[in-house]
């Protein structure tokens, strides 16, 4: 059960979006801790004695970072500390990732004493769950199964490998979590290496949120990502059963002479007062007028992208929306 405990929680330790996480009991007390800050102990602890009754997951934004803490069972409380700048969707995903892994293991509750936020914890709930197993029940006999001659084995014809091009991804395509999901999310996995080498921390982020809801526009949308980039990553993770998505149709495509399909891409439109953007970003926010996309606007303002997305971010609440355009 440790090794399982300690797999489920190494997502978060190993997450660069995570400053720090605990493991609480339904009284608020920290069990088992990761670089969680102390001082924030008494605000979460007040947080669940105030909402015990019908606690479910929640959000609190503090001065380190947003909080997201959820039940894992009866006795059991999950306490995440995210980077600040982490969209809430993201930060909820991540969770509710690590929520998953949790629920399939028997965690026993906590003993009356122990030291709080001791790494060694994880073994005592090892030991717990031990003396709770002590009593051997008696065998079951199961008698042996009446032999049958094995089926002619008949040859099958090997599977087409599909690659990423076999893929049909469209910002209105909504990926489904396929047969390799769960195993491209272990840190220990070939399949999560490669990713990582790939995509780096991109790679998960985006996994996070695929739940058979999400369309590609809006997890493009929710990451401040272009579309393609959501898009490509898709196309792997697909040709890898990651995800489910529709296949190409291998039937023949016919354009109209002279037509041409267009490129959907996703442009910043602020539509606010801009008597409120500083003067840092004044520049930078009148070229948000529907037309541009984020890429373009960096070309022509000569900024890395990344500075260009989190100024967009910045202004998400003070009018600034992200439109669809066919160019």
């Amino acid at each position: 059960m440790s090794k399982d405990l300690e797999r489920a929680l190494s997502k978060l330790r190993f997450d660069d979006q995570v400053l720090g996480y605990s493991l609480m009991t339904k009284i608020g007390r920290p069990f088992v801790s990761f670089a969680f800050p102390d001082e924030l102990f008494p605000r979460i602890k007040d947080s669940i004695k105030l909402y015990k009754a019908d606690l479910r997951l929640m959000t609190i934004d503090t001065e380190k970072g947003l909080v997201v803490l959820s039940p894992v069972d009866e006795n059991w409380i999950l306490t995440v500390l995210y980077v600040p700048e982490l969209q809430l969707g993201l930060a909820i995903a991540k969770t509710k990732n690590v929520l998953r892994l949790l629920e399939g293991i028997e965690l026993p509750p906590p003993p009356e004493d122990f030291e709080d936020s001791s790494e060694m914890n994880i073994q005592v709930l090892e030991s717990i769950a031990i003396k709770a197993a002590s009593v051997v029940p008696s065998p079951v006999v199961v008698p042996p199964p009446e032999e049958s001659k094995p089926a002619p084995e008949v040859p099958s014809k090997p599977a087409k490998k599909l690659s990423s091009k076999d893929f049909n991804i469209t910002p209105i395509t909504v990926p489904e979590r396929g047969s390799e999901y769960a195993n491209s999310l272990l840190l220990d996995s070939a399949l999560y290496n490669e990713m990582k080498v790939l995509y780096r921390n991109f790679g998960f982020d985006v996994l996070m949120l695929v739940d058979g809801n999400n369309s590609v526009e809006k997890i493009a949308d929710s990451m401040f990502q272009p579309i393609d980039r959501i898009i490509d990553l898709l196309k792997w993770t697909a040709s890898q059963g990651i995800i489910d998505v529709p296949i190409l149709d291998e039937s023949p495509k016919f354009v109209a002479a002279g037509t041409s399909i267009g490129k959907y891409v996703k442009c910043p439109m602020f539509d606010g007062d801009t008597s409120k953007v500083s003067n840092e970003d004044i520049q930078l926010i009148r070229l948000c007028d529907g037309n541009l996309t984020p890429e373009q606007i960096a070309e022509k303002l000569n900024l890395p992208i990344p500075k260009v997305v989190q100024t967009i971010a910045k202004y998400r609440k003070a009018g600034l929306k992200m439109i669809g355009r066919t160019v």
